[in-house]
C-alpha cells in the first residue's frame, strides 16, 4: 500500500512528465523570441547594464530568471542554430514551478481535507490543460509568480508570517498582479487574537512589510549601479508608472467584462459619461476588492483567507482594462485548493480552466492572424461568440464564488 507521500511524488512526476512532452512544442513565437533574446543580452552584459541591454520591461525578479537563463545556455550550449535549446530553457523553469505548485496546492488542502481530497485538489493544477498551456506550450512565467504567490499563503497559513511576506515580495517582483493579496496579509495579523495583541500583530506586520521591500531590494541589487534603497525603489517605481501604460487597452484579448460590449484592443481612454472607461474600472475593482477584503476581516478564518485571494485575483482580471489573457491563471492557481471545502469549486475549476484554455489558444490564432492578415478577417474579434460565452462563463464562476463567500459568512455569523 503506497504512502500518502508516495502519490504526491507519483503525482508530482507524472504532471512533470506530461509538461516535458508539450515542452518542445512552439509556443508564443514572439513572446519566447522576446524572452530568449533577453535572456542572451542579459548573459552577455554586465548585470548592471541588462536593463539598458535588453530594454526589458519586467521586475527585477523576472529578469534575474532571464538573467541565469541565458548564463546557464551560454556554459552548457555550444550549437543551437534554430534556438531550439533556447525555447527549452526558458520554459523549464515555469514547469518546475509547476511541480512545486502540485505539491503546495496538496499541502494547504491536507490541512483541511483527508488524503484523497487533497491529491484530487493537487490533480486539478497538475493535469490542469490550462496551466501546461501558458507553461509549456506558450512558455509564459505565469506560475512563477502565482506559485510564490499560493506559496506565500501556505506559509501564512502555517503561522510563518515573515516567510509569507517574503515569498510575497518575490512574487509580487516577479510580475506586480499579486500585490493585490498584500490586504489580506495585513489582515490576516489581525484575525485570530484579541485586541491586546493587536500591538504586537502590527510590529509584526510592518516587519514582514520591510522584509518583502528588502526582498525587492535584494533582487534589484545587481542590476542598478546606484545601490541605495531607495535610489533602488525610486527607479522601480519610475519602472511600474511606465509599464502601467504599455497596453492602454479596455482588454488585450482578455475573456473579462470589457470583452462584453466592444472589440478587444478598444482604447480605454474612451470616455463613457464623460469619464474614460478606465477610471470606470478601477473604481470598480476597488469597490470589489473591498468588499471581500472587508469580508474576509470579519469571516476571519483560513477558508475566508483561501476564497479572498483567490475572489480578489478573479476580480483583478475580470474588471480592470490593459488585461491579458494570462492573468486569469493566477485566480486559477488558487482555485483548486479550494475543492478540498466545496463541490462547488471544483466545477469553478473546470469553468474557469475551459475558459481560459480556450482564451489562450485564441490569443495565438490571434497572433497568427496579425501576422498574416488573411483578408475579411478582423485579428480583433474573430470569434464574438465564443469570446463571450467564455467571458460569461469567467462573471459567472465569480458571481458563484462570491455567493458561496458571502453565504457561508452569514451561515458563520449565525
Amino acid at each position: 500500500m503506497r504512502s500518502s507521500r508516495q502519490d504526491l511524488a507519483l503525482l508530482t512526476v507524472a504532471g512533470l512528465l506530461l509538461r516535458l512532452l508539450f515542452l518542445p512544442s512552439p509556443g508564443h513565437m514572439l513572446d519566447l523570441q522576446t524572452f530568449g533574446q533577453w535572456a542572451l543580452a542579459a548573459a552577455d552584459n554586465p548585470w548592471n547594464r541588462a536593463y539598458e541591454a535588453t530594454d526589458m520591461n519586467y521586475p527585477p525578479g523576472a529578469l534575474l530568471i532571464f538573467e541565469a537563463i541565458g548564463r546557464t545556455y551560454r556554459s552548457l550550449i555550444k550549437y543551437d542554430p534554430d534556438h531550439f535549446y533556447l525555447r527549452l530553457a526558458v520554459k523549464l523553469p515555469n514547469v518546475l514551478f509547476d511541480c512545486i505548485g502540485i505539491v503546495v496546492i496538496y499541502g494547504i488542502a491536507r490541512r483541511f481535507a483527508e488524503h484523497s481530497r487533497a491529491l484530487t485538489a493537487a490533480a486539478l493544477f497538475a493535469f490542469n490543460p490550462a496551466i501546461i498551456y501558458d507553461s509549456s506550450i506558450w512558455g509564459m512565467n505565469d506560475s512563477i509568480t502565482s506559485v510564490s504567490a499560493l506559496a506565500a499563503v501556505w506559509c501564512l497559513l502555517c503561522g510563518r508570517r515573515l516567510s509569507a511576506w517574503m515569498l510575497l515580495g518575490f512574487a509580487a517582483f516577479n510580475k506586480p498582479p499579486v500585490v493585490v493579496l498584500a490586504p489580506l496579509f495585513m489582515l490576516e495579523a489581525f484575525a485570530s487574537v484579541d485586541r491586546k495583541e493587536w500591538k504586537n500583530r502590527a510590529i509584526g506586520v510592518c516587519a514582514g512589510i520591510l522584509a518583502a521591500l528588502c526582498v525587492g531590494w535584494i533582487l534589484a541589487y545587481p542590476f542598478y549601479t546606484d545601490h541605495r534603497f531607495f535610489a533602488v525603489y525610486r527607479r522601480m517605481f519610475s519602472w511600474y508608472v511606465v509599464g502601467s501604460s504599455l497596453y492602454p487597452f479596455t482588454s488585450a484579448n482578455a475573456f473579462n467584462v470589457h470583452a462584453l460590449y466592444g472589440d478587444f484592443f478598444r482604447p480605454d481612454t474612451t470616455p463613457f459619461l464623460f469619464i474614460p472607461l478606465k477610471y470606470w474600472a478601477d473604481v470598480a475593482f476597488i469597490a470589489v476588492a473591498g468588499f471581500i477584503y472587508l469580508r474576509y476581516a470579519r469571516l476571519r478564518d483560513e477558508r475566508g483567507l483561501l476564497e479572498a485571494c483567490f475572489l480578489v485575483l478573479l476580480a483583478f482580471f475580470l474588471f480592470l482594462t490593459e488585461m491579458h489573457e494570462r492573468y486569469l491563471i493566477y485566480a486559477l492557481t488558487f482555485v483548486p485548493t479550494l475543492a478540498a471545502f466545496d463541490l462547488a469549486y471544483f466545477w469553478a475549476t473546470a469553468g474557469l480552466t475551459i475558459a481560459e484554455w480556450l482564451n489562450l489558444e485564441y490569443s495565438l490564432t490571434y497572433m497568427w492572424l496579425d501576422f498574416d492578415k488573411p483578408q475579411g478577417v478582423n485579428p480583433k474579434e474573430f470569434a464574438p461568440v465564443l469570446v463571450h460565452l467564455c467571458a460569461l462563463t469567467n462573471i459567472a464562476v465569480f458571481i458563484t464564488g462570491m455567493r458561496i463567500y458571502q453565504s457561508r459568512h452569514e451561515s458563520t455569523k449565525a
